[in-house]
């Protein structure tokens, strides 16, 4: 099987996609019905570098896929996540690389 290495309406609720320094996704707007968010953070420090509402789930992933990085797609769930960070099962895994979302008071958006 290959790896997954985009975000599809099918798959970016469950999921994130990740590298070496960043982690991208695709999000419903907390605040705006029907709008969506395209982020970008570095998952070391948690810090956004980029923040986005698109007001369609295609123009969001699109942002996303277009961004030229070698990314792998995470699930979520998968063991990680979810308060089992704590265990110490995923040392090395997605929790390594999690950090709690919010909205960004500040963020650029992305080009």
């Amino acid at each position: 099987m290959e790896p997954i290495t985009a975000l599809t309406p099918e798959n970016y609720a469950g999921g994130f996609l990740v590298d070496e320094d960043l982690m991208a996704g695709v999000a419903t707007h907390p605040e705006e019905n029907g709008q969506f968010i395209a982020f970008v953070l570095q998952h070391s420090t948690g810090e956004y570098l980029g923040y986005q509402a698109f007001p369609s789930l295609e123009l969001a992933l699109r942002a996303i896929n277009q961004i030229p990085r070698a990314w792998t797609f995470e699930k979520l769930g998968g063991g990680c996540g979810g308060g089992n960070c704590a265990t110490g099962g995923c040392a090395t895994g997605g929790c390594a690389k999690s950090s709690t979302l919010s909205c960004p008071q500040s963020a650029p958006a992305l080009t």
